[in-house]
């Protein structure tokens, strides 16, 4: 019985947890009503999988993507990129496509990474905790031998060599964003390939700020075409995106330092 209610109060306190970081303090009041004339169906899929023939669609809260390590506690809800303003985001980055591999840490089904394809990147790698999710990517990434999906926690990812361009939708609350920076800057403590971490719809500028060899390269705003407005449930109409760089110019005793 103990046991049980202990199983219920952490469900609990990851809801909170999560609704929390997706809508502040506004989780704590009633929701409010869907706008009025709002095109969004639930389920229904993207056009971006209707022309693709994937299945990429679909919001899975983070409290029901259970994998049974400690990581659970922070992870967020699967929903996938707008493919407009991604695309608008991969052609503002300063980086040869064909030089660079392009990862996405917490890639869910894979929508990023099929995109990111059409950019000819060398390779790309998604990394994705959940073996359900990670499951679908491959299924969707299939016919791109480019692709490869792994099962694995961000913050243990081993890097490949060459120059890297990694993405970051969101994936995961701040204590593992925390020590996924901090074991990507671990890896390349003494000297690296040209390395920049692009993030959609960035939460955690502040934290960023704490890791001093993540330099901020630009920081832009890029609508969503009519058809993704169209399909996004949250109603919006644009995406923020932030792109950092890493620097080589601080001592190797600064490039691991820890934030307390």
């Amino acid at each position: 019985m103990a046991s049980s209610t202990a199983a219920s109060h952490m469900r609990l306190y990851r809801r909170l947890l999560h609704a929390l970081d997706n809508y502040g303090v506004r989780a704590l009041r009633p929701p409010a009503p869907p706008a009025s004339g709002s095109a969004y169906t639930p389920n229904a899929p993207h056009p971006f999988d209707l022309a693709h023939g994937v299945d990429t669609s679909g919001y899975i809260p983070g409290e029901s993507l259970e994998t049974g390590c400690p990581a659970d506690l922070y992870n967020t809800a699967y929903y996938a990129i707008s493919p407009s303003t991604l695309i608008q985001a991969l052609k503002a980055c300063p980086v040869a496509p064909s030089e660079y591999t392009f990862l996405d840490l917490g890639c869910g089904k894979g929508r990023a990474l099929l995109v990111a394809a059409e950019f000819g990147f060398a390779q790309s790698l998604g990394v994705e905790i959940s073996p359900e999710l990670a499951a679908i990517a491959k299924a969707n990434t299939a016919s791109e031998p480019s692709i490869q999906v792994l099962v694995q926690n961000a913050t243990s990812v081993r890097y490949p060599a060459g120059p890297r361009l990694i993405f970051l939708y969101h994936p995961f609350l701040g204590p593992v964003l925390r020590r996924t920076i901090s074991n990507l800057l671990q890896q390349t403590a003494g000297g690296f390939p040209s390395t920049y971490l692009l993030f959609a719809n960035p939460s955690y500028d502040r934290l960023l700020a704490r890791f001093p060899r993540l330099v901020p390269v630009w920081s832009r705003i890029f609508p969503l075409s009519e058809e993704d407005a169209a399909a996004d449930r949250h109603g919006i109409s644009e995406e923020r995106y932030a792109l950092y760089v890493l620097s080589t110019s601080l001592a190797a005793t600064e490039l691991v330092k820890q934030p307390k």
